[in-house]
């Protein structure tokens, strides 16, 4: 419920102050911006189980006649098995040049929020609090030793976050495209568990309406 309350903030706050100076609407009916949807499909690294595993994503976004810039609001998930991220979030891609045709590089940068479910995972060492070694939401639990104390923890949160990356694309027609794109995600804490960043890499392939 609150991936769509906060998708609703996105899509309405940019349309109510668009009326004060251009109707978006109104560039898209005579060509000067364009529709674009985008699924991209690979794969990501969470630095605190630091393992690859699926990450995809779906987009839709705005995009002038003659390219240049793109503003998207996008939909992802990735899932290792043990942490699952399912987030939405503003992204803005704008190419390195003005003249790019037919292939060019772009970065991009973004802001997300994303729900956050921990399954099983396992935080290490003793967690202080004031003068005992539990900390006050974990003394009722159990704590195994292997050579090194854990807790195996099930929490779920959410929280928000920025993003940078780069990409290349290359344009096959006028309304299609491919790319490839690297993004860095600094996701935070979850349950006092440090997620680390987030590193993905995916195949894109895109439509212009």
């Amino acid at each position: 419920m609150r991936i769509v309350l906060y998708l609703l903030a996105l899509l309405l706050a940019p349309v109510a102050s668009a009326v004060e100076w251009n109707n978006p609407f109104d560039g898209i009916e005579s060509g000067e911006y364009r529709v674009i949807g985008t699924l991209g499909l690979g794969s990501g690294k969470l630095q605190l189980n630091n393992r690859r595993d699926f990450f995809g994503y779906a987009s839709v976004g705005i995009t002038p006649a003659v390219g240049v810039w793109q503003v998207e609001l996008r939909g992802s998930r990735f899932d290792d098995s043990r942490v699952e991220i399912n987030q939405v979030g503003l992204n803005f891609k704008v190419d390195f040049t003005l003249n790019c045709y037919v292939h060019c590089l772009y970065w991009m940068a973004g802001w997300n929020y994303a729900d956050i479910d921990l399954n099983d995972v396992r935080k290490y060492g003793y967690w202080y609090h004031h003068k005992d070694k539990w900390h006050y939401g974990d003394q009722y639990d159990n704590w195994y030793y292997d050579g090194y104390y854990y807790h195996v923890i099930d929490a779920n949160g959410s929280d928000t976050f920025w993003n940078l990356g780069v990409g290349y694309r290359f344009m096959w027609t006028p309304d299609f495209d491919t790319s490839i794109e690297y993004n860095y995600n600094d996701i935070g804490s979850i349950y006092r568990v440090n997620l680390g960043h987030l590193r993905t890499l995916t195949l894109n392939f895109s439509y212009r309406f």
